[in-house]
């Protein structure tokens, strides 16, 4: 259940920030979820939820574009169209990933007492 809310929160926040920043703050919200949930799959949760940030930001680009810019984009690249997806689904994954494991990294753990 935290790893789903996880999930949830990375990509919510990755969503507003990217509203308003660069693309790049999703490292941001990847970072700030691994801090604030600090799950045992803290890297699959920032990859999961980025890559589906980025898969359906993508797709709402393609279907609501008037130009074919995937088409262009995908043609430079000598890429097919579900290809070019799966590639941008893991760059962002990838970004989301690490830096979900450094915010975990970053989180102070609790330490025990001997005597």
């Amino acid at each position: 259940m935290k790893f789903l809310l996880q999930i949830l929160f990375i990509i919510v926040l990755g969503y507003i920030l990217e509203l308003f920043f660069p693309w790049w703050t999703i490292a941001i919200a990847a970072f700030v979820g691994g801090i604030v949930f600090n799950t045992r799959a803290n890297f699959a949760a920032g990859f999961l939820a980025i890559a589906l940030l980025w898969t359906l930001k993508a797709l709402l680009i393609e279907y609501s574009a008037a130009a074919p810019l995937t088409d262009r984009v995908a043609m430079i690249f000598s890429l097919s169209k579900p290809l070019l997806f799966i590639v941008v689904a893991v760059i962002g994954g990838l970004v989301g990933g690490f830096a979900a494991m450094t915010g975990s990294a970053l989180h102070k753990k609790k330490k025990s007492s001997y005597y």
